[in-house]
C-alpha cells in the first residue's frame, strides 16, 4: 500500500503557501498602483522639477527634464503636484494603474510660498524647521531703488538701517542682533547659490530679484560655517522661461526733498547777536544800523540751507527680457539709475546689466551661467564728523547776514559754504562684475551632481582734488590723492544631492565641499604743493610733494559639509548639518572650526487628532541649536606686522642714518573662531485656511572668543595684542502677523505685522573685564577728544558713555565749592555719579544705547479691481541718540550761526529761567559734551513706503499689442512721528569707518548727510 500521506501533506503546503503569497501580492496590488504621465503648462511646454507627492504628505519624486514622473502610491490617493511660480494641481487615482497621465499647471505667483529656499537647496514649507522670512517678486516690485529699503519693515527680526543719505551710500543690515565687537557683522549674501562679498546683495537690480530669504537660525546658516553667524541673505534672481517671451520696461522719474530743516536764526537776529556780542567784549559792534535795516528788510542775507539744500531729480530705468524654448531659457536686462541728492554737487550714476541662461543639454545634464555688471559713479561731500570742515557743518554755522555770490569765491573764504565744495572734487568710481556658471547632471534618478564655479571682481577708485584756495589746502599749495582698491574672488563648489522615499519615510542627503580665495590690492598716491589749480587729480605728477603707499591680501578658505533631511509622513521632520570650515586668517594651531546643528519640527496640524479641526489649517512646533563661526577679521591679524616711520631709523656711525623697519604688532599663533552658539525655538499657525497666519520665534544666542586688543606686559614693548578674550550675548522674541482681511471677486486686503525685540549684553571681556572706549571725537569749540561710546561688562553693545546733566550752577549752589570748584555761576551742573565728591571721568555712565532694542514694521495691501494700494509703515524704539548737532548748533560762545532758541534758552542773570548753561558745554573746564542733556530717544514711526498702482485692463491694450500696463506712483519716508528734535532719528553717523565703530560707534548725530523725501512716478510696460 502506497503512503500518501506525505505527498499530500506537502501538496497541502504548496498549495497554502500559494494561496497566502498570492493574496500577499493581491493585497498589495490592491493597495499600491503605479501612476506616471507628464507635466506640462498652459500653453503645452513640458515642466521639470515638479515636486509630486500625496496631499498632507512628502515629495516623492520629481519631474524630469522631459516632465515626466513615476511613482508608486496606495490607491484612492490625491495626488499633489506643485513647482515655484505655478498653482498646486491635485489629482485624484483610483483603485488601478494609470499611465500616460497628462497634468497641467497654471502660472501663479503665490505658489512661492509653497517653498523655502535653503543654503545649497530647497524645503518644503510645511517641513522646514528652522527660522526663515521670504519675500516674492511681488513684495519686491514696489518702486525701491534699493534692496535694502525694500526690506525695511518687512522682514521680523532684521534690523535694516540708513545712516546716512548720500546717494549711492549703503545700509546697514543686522540679523538678531551684533554678535561681535571687532568682527564684521553683515550677514553674508548668496547669490543663485554663491556665496558673495559683503556689499554685493545692495548692488542688484530689485526688478532682476525673483526671491528674497533670510535665515536666520544657527540650523539654517550652520551649512556656511565661517560666514553664517550673522545670519544669511539668499537672493534667487529671475531665469528664462519656456512659456511665451515679454519684453518688460520699468521706467520711473521723480525727486527727493531733505525731510527737515534745522530752525537756524535769521540774518537780523544773527546780526544783533554779534553786535551784543562784541559789546559786551568792549568791541565795536561789526553790523551799523544801515546794514541791520538792510537785512531785517531781505535786501541782504543768505538763507544758506536754501543754499546747499536741493529737490534732487531721480531717473530710474530698467529694460528686461525673458524667454526661451523647452531646452533654453534667457533672462537678460539692462538699468541705469540717476539719483541727485538733497545736498548741491551730490549725485550717483549707475548703469547695470545681467544675463541668466539655463540650457537642459539632456534630460539628465543641465548647464547655467549667471553674468552680472555694473558701473558707478558716486560725487560726495565732506562729511567726517571729526573734522574742522565738514560740509553740514560750515552750511549750518555760516554767517546768513553776508550776501551770498558762487561766482566770486574769494580766497580762504571760510563764509562761503558752496565755495568749499564747489571747488572740492571728489568722485568715486566702481566697477563690479561677477560670472557664475553651474553643471547639473543626474546619473541615475534622485542623485544629483553639481559643480559650480564662481568670480566676482570688484575695482573701487576715489579721486579727490582741493584746490588752494579753500581753507584746509591752503597751506599745501592744494592736496590731491587717487586710491585704488581691488578685490578678486573665485569660488568652487562641487556637491551631490540624493533624495529617497520609502513609504512614509522620505531622506535628502547633500554632501559638498567649497574652495574659495580672496584676493585684496590697494594702494595710492597723496600729492600737496601743486604749481597750478587747473589740472586737478588728472596729473599728480605736477606736484612738488608726494606720498604713496600700497597694501596687499590674500584670504583662503577650504570647507567640507553635509546634510540630512528626513521626514516621517509629513508629521515630523529632522535637519541635522556638519561643516568644517579652514581658514588662513587663523594661527596654524587654530585654522578648522566645526560648526553642528540639528532641527527638528512636528506638523500638529498632520496628526489625526488635529485633521478634523476645520478652523486650524495648520500647526507646526520647530526648535533648532547650532554653532557658527565668523572669520571675517582683518586678513593676517594672528602675524607680526612690520613698517618704516620716523622711529625706524638707524646708524652705524653715530652720524649717517638709514631707514628700516620695526614689528607694529606681536603675532599670535593661537588666534582662533569666534563662535555662535544659538538656540531658536518656534511656532506656526494658521487660522481659517490660512486668512489668519501667527509666526512666533524666541532665539538665545551666545558669541564667546572675541578678538579683541587686551593688555600685555610692558616688558614686551607692546600695550596691546590681539587675542580671544570676551563674550556677548544676544536675546529675543520674534512675531509676524499675516492676515487676509478681504478677499473677494473685486477686493482684496492683505496685512502683514511683525514685531522683534533684542536684548544684547556684553557678558566677558577678558580676564579682568576692563572697560573699553570707542569712538574718540572732538566737535570744533570742544576742548578736549571724548569717548562717546563703552563697551563694557553687562551693558550693551553700543552703549553711550557720559555724565549726567544735572541742571545750572546757580551762584548759591554748594557744588560750586565741592564736586565743581573750577566752575562758576551758569555752568553746567553734572552728577557725582560714584559720590566721591570730585567730578572727573570716573563719573561718567551709561546713558542708554545707541542701537534700538526693537523694531517693528506693518505692511497693508489694498486691491480693487484694477488698482492696488501699498502702506509700509516702519519703527523702532529702545535705542538713543548723541545729538551733537544740536549741542554744536547751541553753543552761546559760538560766532557762528545758531539755533533760532539758544538765546532764548541761555541762563543768564537777568534770564534765571533759561534751560542753556551760560558757557554752553564747551565752554566749561569740568564735565563733557557727551552728557544726558543731548542724548535723546531714537524712537520713531514712519511711513517708509506707499505705492498706488493702477493696471490698465487688457481689452484696452490688445489694439495697442501691449500685453500688461501698470502706472504708479510712489512716496517714500512720507511722514514721521518722534520726539527726536534732529533732522532724524534714524541718521547716526560713524566716528570712523572701521569694524569696531561700525559695530559699536552707531549713535551719533553730528554732520550726518539727511535722509530724503522721494516721490516717483512709473510705468511698467509688457509687450
Amino acid at each position: 500500500m502506497v503512503n500518501c500521506k506525505p505527498k499530500f501533506i506537502r501538496l497541502t503546503s504548496l498549495l497554502l503557501f500559494l494561496w497566502m503569497g498570492g493574496s500577499a501580492l493581491l493585497a498589495n496590488a490592491q493597495t499600491q498602483i503605479n501612476v506616471s504621465g507628464t507635466v506640462i503648462d498652459e500653453n503645452g511646454t513640458v515642466l521639470s522639477d515638479v515636486n509630486i507627492g500625496v496631499v498632507g504628505g512628502a515629495t516623492l519624486t520629481k519631474s524630469t527634464e522631459a516632465g515626466t514622473f513615476a511613482l508608486v502610491v496606495p490607491v484612492n490617493s490625491q495626488l499633489v503636484f506643485s513647482r515655484v511660480g505655478y498653482a498646486r494641481q491635485t489629482h485624484q487615482t483610483g483603485g488601478s494603474s494609470v499611465t500616460g497621465l497628462t497634468i497641467t499647471l497654471a502660472a501663479e505667483q503665490e505658489t512661492l510660498e509653497e517653498v523655502v529656499v535653503v543654503g545649497y537647496g530647497t524645503r518644503d514649507k510645511n517641513l522646514f524647521a528652522g527660522s526663515a522670512v521670504s519675500l516674492n517678486a511681488e513684495d519686491l516690485n514696489k518702486s525701491s531703488i534699493s534692496v535694502g529699503n525694500m526690506l525695511q519693515g518687512r522682514a521680523a527680526g532684521v534690523q535694516v538701517s540708513q545712516n546716512n543719505g548720500t546717494p549711492g551710500a549703503g545700509l546697514s543690515i543686522r540679523i538678531r542682533g551684533t554678535n561681535s565687537i571687532n568682527a564684521d557683522s553683515e550677514p553674508l549674501y548668496v547669490i543663485d547659490g554663491f556665496p558673495a562679498s559683503e556689499g554685493i546683495g545692495m548692488t542688484i537690480k530689485p526688478e532682476d530679484i525673483e526671491t528674497i530669504t533670510i535665515l536666520k537660525d544657527a540650523a539654517s546658516t550652520s551649512i556656511y560655517g565661517a560666514r553664517g553667524a550673522n545670519g544669511v541673505v539668499l537672493v534667487t534672481t529671475k531665469k528664462g522661461t519656456d512659456k511665451k517671451s515679454n519684453l518688460n520696461v520699468n521706467s520711473s522719474v521723480g525727486y527727493q526733498r531733505v525731510i527737515d530743516r534745522y530752525d537756524l536764526m535769521g540774518s537780523y537776529d544773527f546780526a544783533l547777536r554779534r553786535n551784543r556780542m562784541s559789546e559786551a567784549n568792549g568791541e565795536l559792534p561789526p553790523y551799523s544800523a544801515g546794514r541791520l535795516d538792510s537785512l531785517q528788510s531781505g535786501i541782504l542775507g543768505t538763507d544758506w540751507q536754501n543754499e546747499v539744500f536741493q529737490v534732487g531729480r531721480v531717473n530710474d530705468h530698467s529694460l528686461s527680457f525673458i524667454g526661451g524654448t523647452n531646452k533654453t531659457g534667457v533672462y537678460t536686462s539692462f538699468d541705469y539709475l540717476g539719483q541727485e541728492g538733497v545736498v548741491v554737487h551730490s549725485k550717483y550714476k549707475r548703469i547695470g546689466a545681467r544675463i541668466n541662461v539655463d540650457h537642459h543639454v539632456s534630460d539628465q545634464f543641465t548647464l547655467s551661467g549667471r553674468v552680472f555688471g555694473n558701473y558707478g559713479i558716486q560725487n560726495d561731500l565732506p562729511l567726517a564728523p571729526s573734522t574742522i570742515n565738514g560740509f553740514l557743518k560750515q552750511v549750518l554755522s555760516a554767517n546768513p547776514a553776508s550776501t551770498f555770490d558762487s561766482g566770486v569765491p574769494p580766497r580762504l573764504d571760510a563764509q562761503n559754504p558752496l565755495h568749499f565744495v564747489e571747488a572740492e572734487d571728489r568722485e568715486n568710481t566702481s566697477y563690479r562684475t561677477n560670472g557664475y556658471f553651474s553643471m547639473k547632471y543626474e546619473p541615475i534618478r534622485d542623485l544629483f551632481l553639481q559643480a559650480d564655479f564662481g568670480a566676482d571682481l570688484n575695482r573701487t577708485e576715489q579721486f579727490y582734488f582741493a584746490p588752494s584756495t579753500v581753507p584746509n589746502a591752503s597751506a599745501t599749495k592744494g592736496r590731491g590723492s587717487i586710491v585704488s582698491f581691488d578685490a578678486k574672488e573665485l569660488i568652487f563648489n562641487p556637491t551631490a544631492r540624493y533624495n529617497r522615499t520609502f513609504e512614509k519615510h522620505n531622506i535628502g542627503l547633500l554632501a559638498g565641499y567649497n574652495y574659495q580665495t580672496y584676493l585684496y590690492f590697494e594702494y595710492g598716491t597723496n600729492a600737496t604743493n601743486f604749481a597750478s589749480d587747473n589740472l586737478g587729480y588728472n596729473n599728480l605728477g605736477t606736484a612738488q610733494n608726494f606720498t604713496s603707499y600700497s597694501a596687499r591680501n590674500r584670504t583662503n578658505r577650504a570647507s567640507w559639509f553635509g546634510r540630512v533631511d528626513y521626514d516621517y509622513d509629513a508629521r515630523y521632520s529632522l535637519t541635522a548639518t556638519y561643516r568644517i570650515d579652514g581658514s588662513s586668517v587663523f594661527g596654524k594651531s587654530n585654522k578648522l572650526g566645526y560648526f553642528p546643528s540639528v532641527a527638528a519640527a512636528w506638523n500638529v496640524k498632520n496628526e489625526s487628532f488635529a485633521e478634523d479641526v476645520t478652523w486650524l489649517s495648520q500647526a507646526k512646533l520647530r526648535a533648532s541649536y547650532g554653532l557658527t563661526g565668523n572669520d571675517r577679521i582683518s586678513p593676517g591679524i594672528s602675524l607680526a606686522t612690520y613698517a618704516s616711520n620716523n622711529s625706524t631709523k638707524y646708524t652705524e656711525d653715530g652720524l649717517t642714518t638709514v631707514n628700516g623697519i620695526a614689528v607694529t604688532r606681536l603675532s599670535n599663533q593661537n588666534l582662533k573662531w569666534e563662535s555662535t552658539k544659538a538656540l531658536d525655538i518656534g511656532v506656526d499657525i494658521g487660522f481659517v485656511n490660512d486668512r489668519i497666519v501667527l509666526i512666533a520665534d524666541y532665539y538665545d544666542k551666545y558669541t564667546d572668543n572675541l578678538l579683541l586688543d587686551r593688555n600685555i606686559a610692558p616688558s614686551t614693548g607692546f600695550l596691546f595684542r590681539t587675542g580671544n578674550a570676551g563674550a556677548v550675548s544676544n536675546k529675543g522674541w520674534e512675531f509676524a502677523l499675516q492676515t487676509v482681511n478681504v478677499r473677494n471677486d473685486h477686493l482684496e486686503w492683505n496685512t502683514s505685522i511683525n514685531y522683534s525685540r533684542n536684548r544684547n549684553r556684553v557678558r566677558e571681556l577678558g580676564s579682568n573685564n576692563a572697560d573699553i572706549y570707542v569712538g574718540s571725537v572732538k566737535p570744533d569749540g570742544a576742548a578736549n577728544f571724548e569717548d562717546p561710546f563703552i563697551i563694557r561688562v553687562g551693558e550693551s553693545i553700543g552703549s553711550i558713555n557720559g555724565y549726567l546733566y544735572d541742571g545750572i550752577l546757580l551762584p548759591d549752589d554748594p557744588a560750586l565749592t565741592t564736586t565743581h570748584p573750577n566752575a562758576q555761576a551758569g555752568d553746567p551742573k553734572y552728577v557725582d555719579a560714584n559720590g566721591d565728591g570730585i567730578l572727573n571721568t570716573e563719573d561718567r555712565v551709561v546713558l542708554g544705547t545707541g542701537v534700538p532694542t526693537s523694531f517693528f514694521g506693518m505692511t497693508n495691501s489694498l486691491g480693487y479691481k484694477g488698482f492696488n494700494l501699498t502702506v509700509v509703515l516702519q519703527g523702532q524704539a529702545g535705542g538713543k541718540l548723541v545729538n551733537v548737532q544740536s549741542l554744536d548748533m547751541m553753543d552761546p560762545l559760538s560766532t557762528g550761526n545758531v539755533l533760532a532758541s539758544t538765546e532764548a534758552e541761555t541762563w543768564t542773570p537777568d534770564n534765571p529761567n533759561g534751560t542753556l548753561p551760560q558757557r554752553g558745554f564747551y565752554g566749561t573746564s569740568h564735565g563733557g559734551w557727551v552728557n544726558s542733556r543731548f542724548v535723546e530717544s531714537s524712537d520713531y514711526l514712519r511711513v517708509k513706503n506707499v505705492t498706488l498702482a493702477y493696471q490698465v485692463p487688457s481689452s484696452l491694450l490688445s489694439k495697442i499689442r501691449v500685453a500688461q500696463l501698470q502706472l504708479y506712483v510712489n512716496a517714500q519716508n512720507l511722514h514721521t512721528w518722534t520726539s527726536y528734535t534732529g533732522l532724524d532719528p534714524e541718521i547716526g553717523n560713524l566716528v570712523s569707518n572701521d569694524q569696531q565703530n561700525r559695530n559699536v560707534g552707531r549713535g551719533l548725530d553730528f554732520n550726518a548727510y539727511p535722509l530724503a523725501k522721494m516721490y516717483i512716478f512709473g510705468l511698467r510696460l509688457t509687450f
